[in-house]
């Protein structure tokens, strides 16, 4: 074999490689945008799924004072849709001093959230008062709407009283 053929095939060799490479490179970019697209759609102006946080409460069109945004925060994080039918989607956050989580279920734009498990730390009596309103007024969710800006609103109706919850989206921490 003379000097010449052999650096054809070393040639033919690296472009092949090259190509595989590029090809591979390609793929997996790809998949990296479906799978940040499909996260950013899973926060979408429809969809309640996400983790946001709560800005304010209010009571029979009346706001609710709330325990300053520094001292506490109320989130709640929806899963995305169940595989199962019949099955919940899974709903879990902090009250302000506890974790909890649950079960929720939509239909359309209405949104059932079941019964919802806390730990059991004592924390200031306006923090608990506060949690114990925002974790009822959750459990009494009748609809909900997201809008333009990406706010969710939560209309919940308890045994005493009804009013509206109204969450900003939460960024995702530690993705970028």
């Amino acid at each position: 074999m003379n000097l010449i053929t052999l650096s054809k095939q070393r040639f033919a060799a690296c472009t092949v490689t090259l190509t595989v490479a590029t090809v591979g490179v390609m793929a997996v970019s790809s998949a990296m945008a479906q799978k940040t697209t499909s996260l950013l759609m899973s926060q979408s102006s429809s969809s309640i799924v996400g983790s946001w946080r709560l800005a304010n409460m209010t009571v029979s069109s009346a706001p609710t004072p709330m325990v300053p945004p520094q001292a506490t925060e109320l989130t709640a994080d929806f899963t995305g849709a169940s595989s199962e039918p019949g099955k919940a989607d899974r709903i879990f956050g902090s009250g302000g001093c506890n974790r909890f989580m649950g079960g929720y279920t939509v239909q359309g734009d209405q949104l059932n959230i079941q019964p919802l498990a806390s730990t059991f730390k004592a924390c200031e009596q306006s923090i608990m008062n506060q949690e114990f309103k925002y974790l009822q007024a959750l459990q009494g969710a009748q609809r909900y709407e997201v809008d333009d800006q990406g706010q969710l609103t939560i209309h919940y109706r308890t045994e005493k009283e009804s009013g509206v919850l109204r969450f900003t989206a939460q960024t995702v921490r530690g993705l970028w």
